[in-house]
């Protein structure tokens, strides 16, 4: 099976600011999680959040209603307030116009269970193929136990709040040096039969809301930009006879997701001498 990483939208601002060459959507989809009609994708990875802190700058792990809130316009922070940048894409269904309830899902990927449900952030976790992590947050019960191997269709667990304000779910991904990834290209690796036979870091199966980000806010004393603007983006192109370009696979707004969709594509393709490349293009942005 053909692994093509695709177009990610790694921002929800920065999609809107530059106009892309889009030829496929590979955003995670509700139907591939198995969940209910009418399901929202509701929030974007890397885009910057804002949360209530406390008299010496940590975040409460019990968060006011209102809080946290994704920043549509440029922001100034106030004292008791501080932003992260939000890793994961979250789905919200709703039974009624008012209340959501709790609703079963399923993995939409290949791999093996890692954790199964514990912690503070009800977070179940699957390694893929590649030794990937992909996370799901928020859950009440976990229909898996660690050792499990999952395929799409597998009954994952159930959304819910555990740590947050509302029953959601929440997705993200790691590479297996801890560093967060689209987790959108993480679920179009981990449509791949598992392989890797490796073990993760025990450190990195559980969430951890402060991982490295490729993609940041910039912030002026306490004003936080709503609006990233990447200074370039990188394009990964299939590489044919004479040098030209068969194929495009995948635009990236940090070189570390383009190198990654680069090398899945040889990994699924070992019989290829075509080469990948990944090309840097410098992005217009305004300077004020």
């Amino acid at each position: 099976m053909r692994i093509a990483c695709g177009v990610i939208a790694i921002l929800v601002a920065a999609s809107r600011l530059f106009a892309q060459d889009v030829s496929r959507d590979d955003r995670i989809k509700p139907e591939q999680l198995g969940l209910p009609k009418g399901t929202q994708r509701t929030s974007e990875p890397f885009v910057a959040r804002v949360y209530k802190v406390d008299d010496v700058g940590n975040f409460l792990k019990k968060q006011p209603d209102g809080y946290p809130f994704t920043l549509r316009n440029d922001y100034v922070l106030k004292a008791d307030e501080d932003f992260r940048t939000h890793q994961g894409v979250d789905f919200y269904f709703e039974a009624s116009k008012s209340k959501p309830v709790p609703v079963d899902f399923n993995a939409g990927v290949n791999g093996v269970v890692v954790k199964a449900g514990d912690g503070q952030w009800g977070t179940i976790t699957v390694q893929i193929y590649d030794g990937t992590l992909i996370q799901y947050l928020h859950t009440t019960a976990s229909h898996v136990k660690v050792g499990d191997l999952v395929t799409p269709e597998t009954k994952l667990g159930v959304t819910g709040r555990t740590g947050a304000g509302k029953i959601h779910l929440h997705i993200q991904a790691k590479d297996k040096n801890g560093n967060a990834i689209s987790p959108d290209l993480a679920f179009r690796l981990g449509q791949s039969k598992l392989q890797s036979k490796e073990k993760p870091d025990p450190t990195l199966i559980d969430f951890d809301p402060d991982i490295y980000s490729p993609v940041k806010a910039n912030v002026i004393e306490r004003k936080v930009t709503a609006a990233i603007k990447p200074e370039s983006k990188w394009i990964v192109e299939v590489i044919g006879e004479g040098g030209r370009v068969d194929e495009v696979i995948g635009e990236f707004f940090d070189y570390q997701s383009a190198s990654r969709c680069a090398i899945a594509w040889g990994d699924s393709h070992p019989e290829s001498l075509k080469l990948t490349r990944e090309r840097e293009v410098k992005l217009s942005v305004d300077k004020k």
